[in-house]
């Protein structure tokens, strides 16, 4: 029930059309020489890296806190101040509306990324695939781009859940909305400007991955994971212990 709500909600629209916009904003196209009489193919997979590196510009980076407590991260405060809440609990029960809240505020950060992300790929796709050169298997190319966008969505979850839960305790939309875009703005800055070496706190190096996560990046699937998790977790505590004292 929560997920189709979140689906269908304006804001998620909303969100995906930010994050689609600046997707295409960050996108650096090719000189494809439209007019040339034999132009230069392009190599094999350039549709694939475009979106690769349009999903790491600054652009997306900024806006993935912004887009991923746009759609569900005030959605208890809504529900509560607009008296929905006794009724959605009577409905389907206390534990089974706090997971259910929090599962789909977990998965909507990601699902708004996913869903900016397909169009663009098709559209990059109709666009530069029949300039590319003899076709083969773009394996790393592939690879890449799952990659980058695989921790683009456990950042957008882990962020859609901290929002949650910051506007929970504190009863405040603004606070759910506004300060995972602080911290995340924060933990930039200070490791760009002051603390070089503390590359595990800043969002834009956990996409980048530019320093060492280890073999294969492992340690940093592990961290983004377990930040994913930790913060789902952390929202469904606030809601449980809501939902208990104020019903």
């Amino acid at each position: 029930m929560d997920f189709k709500r979140m689906i269908l909600d304006k804001k998620f629209f909303l969100a995906a059309a930010l994050a689609l916009a600046g997707i295409l904003i960050g996108t650096s196209w090719p000189d494809l020489k439209w007019n040339a009489e034999k132009p230069t193919p392009l190599s094999c997979g350039t549709f694939l890296s475009a979106l690769e590196h349009a999903l790491k510009s600054r652009t997306v980076l900024y806006l993935i806190p912004i887009t991923a407590t746009l759609p569900w991260g005030d959605a208890y405060l809504r529900e509560h101040q607009r008296h929905f809440l006794r009724l959605l609990v009577l409905r389907t029960g206390k534990q089974d509306y706090c997971r259910n809240r929090a599962l789909s505020t977990a998965l909507s950060g990601a699902l708004v990324w996913l869903t900016a992300m397909l169009p663009c790929l098709l559209m990059f796709f109709l666009l530069l695939y029949g300039r590319e050169e003899l076709w083969r298997y773009p394996k790393e190319a592939v690879g890449n781009l799952l990659s980058t966008a695989g921790k683009i969505c456990l950042i957008a979850s882990a962020l859609s859940s901290f929002g949650a839960f910051s506007g929970t305790v504190s009863g405040s939309s603004y606070l759910a909305l506004g300060l995972p875009f602080i911290l995340y703005s924060f933990g930039i800055i200070l490791r760009e400007r002051y603390l070089d070496f503390l590359y595990y706190i800043d969002p834009s190096e956990w996409i980048l991955a530019e320093n060492d996560w280890g073999c294969g990046q492992y340690a940093l699937w592990i961290f983004l994971l377990l930040l994913s998790l930790s913060m789902a977790l952390l929202h469904l505590a606030a809601l449980e212990r809501k939902v208990e004292t104020q019903l």
